[in-house]
């Protein structure tokens, strides 16, 4: 029988599911997510103020309420109510590392955006790149649910990479988690342009970037190669996913004190934090 993991203390959650996070566990928490929050008057996700799009609920398993369920657990909630309720990659927060009010914040494979929607709820302006149109569209109906925060985030429909061209996707068969030029999946393929972070901040005149979260299925690395006037000159927090590939946790944080060696690291969860503190 399955656990209401809403009901326990954040460790303990984890010491009791942490052998058994399977698809069919995390569809399960989907189901109890929409039974804990679903507004039949607005048809969607109501976590606090901010309003997700719902997925359906049927009697079979699917992979994308499953990941939904993960992203939902992982980013919203410890967001909106300062708390773990349940850990698997890992939060974009933690520590010091944190979005704050007026950041600009990169929010790299941003999917149906919610990271975005949280860092704009936080007051960031967000730049989303989220180059697969699938997940554009999924992503249009949180900022139709969200028109108070929609005007702060800006959908760019482009992947990033250490230069400036086109791409290859792999895209998965039965959900649009896990979309990647590098990752030997098995799927449709679709051609993608790709852009870096220095040609985009060039391109946009930016003058800071504040926070830099990436989960981009592989290449960090690769996104990281094509930032390094940004991580020199404007010494983004950054957030990163470090799973995909066996030595990201290693390159990763290479590659970040490579362009600028004050950042100061931290490995969590599934995630690799830095900041460079005032002063340095």
């Amino acid at each position: 029988m399955w656990l209401d993991l809403m009901s326990l203390p954040a460790l303990l959650r984890y010491a009791l599911t942490r052998n058994d996070r399977t698809e069919d566990f995390y569809w399960h928490q989907y189901k109890l997510f929409f039974q804990k929050f679903y507004s039949a008057r607005e048809d969607c996700l109501r976590i606090g103020s901010l309003c997700l799009p719902r997925l359906s609920v049927s009697g079979q398993t699917t992979r994308e309420e499953a990941y939904y369920a993960m992203e939902i657990g992982d980013i919203l909630l410890p967001g909106i109510h300062g708390r773990l309720w349940y850990v698997d990659e890992g939060p974009y927060e933690w520590g010091d590392v944190r979005v704050s009010p007026g950041d600009v914040v990169f929010d790299c494979g941003a999917h149906m955006g919610v990271f975005s929607l949280l860092a704009a709820y936080r007051g960031a302006r967000v730049f989303a790149f989220e180059p697969i149109a699938e997940a554009r569209v999924m992503f249009a109906q949180t900022l139709d649910l969200n028109p108070v925060l929609r005007e702060r985030i800006t959908v760019v429909p482009m992947a990033l990479g250490a230069k400036e061209g086109t791409a290859e996707f792999t895209v998965l068969a039965d959900t649009l988690i896990g979309s990647s030029m590098v990752l030997p999946h098995q799927g449709r393929k679709v051609q993608v342009q790709v852009t870096t972070v220095d040609a985009f901040v060039g391109a946009e005149e930016l003058s800071r970037v504040d926070f830099l979260k990436a989960d981009i299925e592989g290449a960090e690395r690769q996104m990281l190669k094509g930032a390094k006037e940004t991580l020199q000159q404007c010494v983004p927090k950054v957030a990163i996913c470090t799973y995909h590939l066996p030595d990201d946790a290693m390159i990763i944080a290479g590659l970040l004190r490579e362009a600028n060696p004050q950042y100061v690291l931290t490995e969590r969860w599934k995630k690799m934090y830095g900041r460079v503190p005032a002063g340095r």
